[in-house]
C-alpha cells in the first residue's frame, strides 16, 4: 500500500465496516454471508496490517489496544480425540486482555481457526480467531463491534468507539453513521 493507494483502501474499510454493522440485524446467516464476513475480516486486518507496516496511519491509530476475550485452551486430557477445535477451549471463562492493533491482525492474518459467534435467533455478535502461534495457549474472541471501531478508526483516522444497543433480541450500534 503505497501514500497515493492510501484513500482506496480506507475507502473500503469504511465499506466493511459498513457491512460489518449490518450483520447485527441480518437473522438470515448463510454459506454466502459467512463467506463475505471471512473475506472482509481477512482482507480488512490484511490492509490494516499493511497500512501499520508502511508507517500510513498516525499514532492514535497505530498505538491503539484492542480488548479482546482470552480463553484459554484445555488440558490435552480433558478433550476427545478428533473433538472440534471449540471443544479445546474453556469458552466459558475468559479473561479480558489488551492487544496491540499489529498482533490483533496477526492473528488474523495467520488463523490458525477462526469462527462467527451467530447465535440462534440473533445476527452476527463476534467471532472466535487465533493465529498457528498462538493455538496451543488460547482462542481470542472479539465483539463485532469492536471490529467495526477498527475498521471505522482506521478509516477515518481517528479513534472511534461505538457501543451497542441491546433490547431484547434486538442488537445495533449506537451513533452508527451508514455513511461516516
Amino acid at each position: 500500500i503505497e501514500t497515493y493507494t492510501k484513500k482506496y483502501w480506507l475507502a473500503e474499510l469504511n465499506s466493511s465496516a459498513v457491512f460489518l454493522e449490518s450483520l447485527y440485524r441480518d437473522g438470515n446467516w448463510s454459506d454466502k454471508t459467512e463467506y463475505e464476513f471471512e473475506k472482509t475480516l481477512f482482507l480488512g486486518f490484511y490492509s490494516v496490517r499493511k497500512l501499520l507496516e508502511n508507517k500510513l496511519l498516525n499514532r492514535d491509530i497505530s498505538g491503539m489496544n484492542v480488548l479482546v476475550a482470552s480463553h484459554l485452551k484445555l488440558p490435552d486430557e480433558k478433550i476427545e480425540e478428533n473433538a472440534k477445535w471449540i471443544k479445546s477451549y474453556d469458552l466459558y471463562n475468559s479473561e479480558k486482555i489488551n492487544l496491540a492493533l499489529k498482533k490483533v491482525c496477526d492473528q488474523f492474518i495467520h488463523s490458525k481457526y477462526f469462527s462467527a459467534f451467530v447465535p440462534k435467533g440473533l445476527g452476527c455478535v463476534g467471532t472466535y480467531f487465533v493465529s498457528d502461534y498462538d493455538f496451543e495457549k488460547h482462542i481470542y474472541y472479539l465483539r463485532l463491534v469492536d471490529i467495526v471501531n477498527i475498521f471505522l478508526s482506521v478509516s477515518k483516522e481517528e479513534v472511534v468507539n461505538l457501543d451497542l444497543k441491546i433490547e431484547g433480541s434486538i442488537i445495533e450500534i449506537n451513533n452508527f453513521e451508514k455513511n461516516p
